[in-house]
């Protein structure tokens, strides 16, 4: 169950917006004001000068995670916490009813992995305390795994600067060999000063922000994954399913479980004029 998460994309068109906006002000067009911050060495020096710098220090497992972990910031694929507990207190009233062994058939219809492999391991009879620390364990690795991929963008983060300061000083030195010609002393030193703009932009919004949003993914997606954890144990120890509603409840924020009590009273509502 995937949808845009909208908080990226405007931040990120905004941004560039307010960047761009200062830029072509006080410029006689647009273009002239586009022009004056564009420079292709710079460029080059700072995008590809960090990113090789990057390459030299994280894994290529890593970097081919990095075109996901980018698209995984525009979306988001958490299934929402009121749909999972009416998800749980359905299979807590079919187990209870009809016995464990019939959530066979709905397993099949469980979309996220990590909670139709704690179903079927309910299936399957094995002992809660294994259920529990095979489960925990694949949070751990999990965790593991996101947090290579947003130290690589912490790290890009901090060395997009760098390189954009690398770049000023080659300009600057270059400027320096020509202190004879006074006219091109100016331009030079914008030239100089374009790949610590290009850094700084790059570090500040886009590289930190992506990896500070791909970090409370993370933690979403583990809390996630320890409340499904909690309602397959209450599933498998065949608690009430108002007892498995009741201590899902406590993963949710005070507006989801407005939001939750709304909704219940509706299907109240509904029940009761049918």
């Amino acid at each position: 169950m995937k949808k845009n998460d909208i908080s990226t994309a405007l931040g990120l068109i905004l941004g560039f917006f307010v960047v761009l906006y200062g830029m072509i002000s006080g410029q006689a067009s647009i273009k002239d004001g586009l022009l004056t911050f564009w420079d292709v060495a710079s460029l080059f020096i700072t995008v590809f000068g960090s990113f090789f710098a990057c390459m030299i220090a994280v894994p290529f497992s890593t970097l081919k995670k990095v075109p996901s972990a980018i698209k995984n910031a525009f979306v988001d694929k958490q299934i929402p916490a009121i749909v999972l507990i009416e998800r749980f207190v359905e299979l807590s009233k079919k187990a209870r009813k009809e016995g464990l062994l019939s959530l066979e058939d709905e397993v099949q219809n469980i979309e996220d992995e990590f909670l139709k492999n704690g179903i079927q391991m309910v299936v399957d009879g094995i002992e809660p305390e294994v259920i529990k620390e095979i489960m925990e364990l694949e949070i751990s690795e999990m965790e593991k795994r996101h947090q290579s991929i947003i130290n690589f963008f912490k790290l890009w983060g901090s060395l997009a600067p760098a390189f954009g300061m690398i770049g000023t000083l080659v300009g600057l030195i270059q400027m320096l060999k020509n202190l004879q010609d006074q006219s091109s002393l100016g331009p030079s030193m914008a030239v100089a000063l374009i790949t610590s703009f290009y850094g700084s932009l790059m570090a500040n919004l886009f590289f930190n922000p992506l990896a500070y949003k791909l970090e409370v993914k993370s933690n979403e997606e583990a809390n996630r994954r320890e409340m499904m954890i909690e309602g397959v144990l209450a599933i498998q120890s065949g608690v009430n399913p108002r007892i498995v509603e009741d201590k899902l409840k406590t993963y949710l924020s005070p507006e989801e479980r407005l939001a939750m009590l709304k909704q219940n009273a509706q299907k109240a509502a509904v029940m009761e004029n049918e």
